[in-house]
Parts: C-alpha cells; structure tokens; sequence
C-alpha cells in the first residue's frame, strides 16, 4: 500500500468511520480539576449560593477574573447542545456556584491579553476561543474538531515574525481528540491573531497516529528552519521556504521496516491566511 493511500485509511479511520457506530464518548462530559484555577469564559457571570439558575446571586464576575474549583457538584446543566457540572468555586473571598459552561477550559496569557479556550462538548464538537485584554473581549471564534477531551490542553508560541507582513501572534492550541482507533490523539490547530487582534483559525495537523501496522507521524518546518535527514526512516532534509510552513507527513508500517513513504502539504501565507499547496 502506498504511503498516501496508508495516511488516507488512517485519517478515515479517526475522522469518517467513528460518526457511523454508537462512540465510547457519547455519554462524556469533561470537567474541571478541582484545587486548579481558571478564567471566566462569559461575562457578568453568576456567582450564585446554589447550583441552580433559580439560586440567589451573591456577586457578578468579568470574563477572564479567576477562580479556583472548590468541587464538582451532582447537578449537570444543558444549554445549547452544551452540557457541563456545577462547581463550587472561590472567587477571591466569596465562594460560591457557578456552571461549568461559563468557565473556560483553558487560559493562557500572550504578552498583554489572554486567550480563553472552551470546549463545547462532545454534542457540538467544537472548540470556542476568545482573546482578551483586561475585562475586554477584543475576538472570539469557534470552529468544529471533532469529540473534545479536557485532559491535555497545550499551547506553543512560533515566530510570527518569519513571515511578512506578519501578524501580531502565531501559535499552536493542542487539545486531544477521541478516537476508535487510540483512546484518542494530539491535534494542534494553527492560530494567528492579526494586527487588529481579530482570531484566526487556519489549519490542522496532528503530530502522529497509529493503527497498527499502519502508523504515521508529521513535521511542521518554518521558513528559517532545516528538519534534517534521517536515514534510517530514508527521510530527506526539508529547508524552509519564504512565507511558507512545511509539513512533511511519514507513513510506515511497523511490521515491516523498509516500508517508509513521505508526503508534504505547503502552506503559503498570503498576508491573512495560510493558502495549502499539496502534492508536493
């Protein structure tokens, strides 16, 4: 089997075959780890004395004000395909009870503003993102990935200065994806935030996969950068291109040792966007 066609059968595997059976995801809902902190997704947000919307409010919070989980609650509400635990929460000296939907799944800073994250549970099959800067939503945006865990969400910061006009911030959200063939598998989504700090979502890779024999794994390689030789996989050097990211997809199988076939897809920024270029 070529090379191509083994990545093909892998990615139908992860991304086509699962929508046509009953999933071990269905019934999941994610959660948040009690003990850590995390941000406000939605603003003005209840804190409330009961985990229940009817519950009296002891003080409103602004997106991206913090609060740490006290605990999980047994009550689970649904809004809009969204379906999350009341928490019991501490926010500065009160503490109280807010719905998981309202807090993000994930924060980071970005050298003055903050991205929050939230994932829209395995319903929706999407992701939210919102870029802050205080108490001030500046961008937000949401796009469909497939069934969503909470269990490792991740972020990697690459140069957006090697690309022109550059934007403002270039990163990779990783976040792990159920699947039939694993438990699941790392997906990383390219994000930049343009100079009017407007989100962008661009596009998808996915580090490695198996479905024994068949496996497969990728490289990104920006403009200044050389992913070297590797001879024992019969990988050649890939120089970096202007304006352009890289990525190099190896398909092998793991019973068979001389099998190692190498695809590539380019990525040419145009200013606003990655435009893909493939069969390279």
């Amino acid at each position: 089997m070529s090379g191509y066609k083994t990545l093909l059968y892998i990615l139908l595997f992860i991304f086509v075959f699962p929508i046509f059976a009953e999933n071990h995801w269905d019934d999941y809902i994610h959660e948040k780890t009690a003990g850590s902190t995390y941000r406000i997704f939605g603003d003005n947000v209840n804190l409330r004395e009961s985990d229940n919307i009817k519950s009296k409010v002891k003080k409103k919070l602004s997106i991206g004000s913090s609060v740490t989980i006290l605990t999980k609650t047994n009550q689970i509400l649904e809004q809009d395909s969204v379906k999350e635990y009341w928490y019991q929460v501490q926010s500065e000296n009160e503490s109280g009870y807010i719905w998981g939907g309202l807090i993000a799944d994930y924060s980071f800073p970005l050298e003055g503003y903050a991205v929050l994250c939230r994932n829209l549970g395995v319903k929706q099959s999407k992701i939210e993102l919102k870029l802050i800067q205080g108490e001030n939503l500046l961008s937000q945006s949401k796009w469909e990935v497939g069934p969503v865990s909470n269990e490792s969400w991740n972020h990697k910061l690459y140069p957006a200065s090697q690309f022109s006009p550059n934007p403002k911030f270039l990163f990779g959200l990783s976040y792990l994806v159920f699947s039939e063939i694993e438990y699941g598998f790392t997906n990383e989504q390219l994000i930049t935030i343009s100079p009017d700090t407007k989100l962008v979502s661009h596009f998808s890779w996915n580090p490695g996969s198996c479905d024994p024999p068949s496996c497969a794994e990728s490289w990104l390689v920006f403009p200044n950068e050389t992913l070297p030789e590797d001879t024992k996989t019969k990988r050649k050097i890939t120089k970096g291109k202007p304006n352009t990211i890289q990525e190099l997809t190896h398909s092998f199988d793991i019973e068979d040792s001389n099998s190692h076939e190498y695809y590539k897809s380019e990525y040419k920024w145009n200013g606003t966007k990655f435009q893909k270029k493939e069969n390279q």
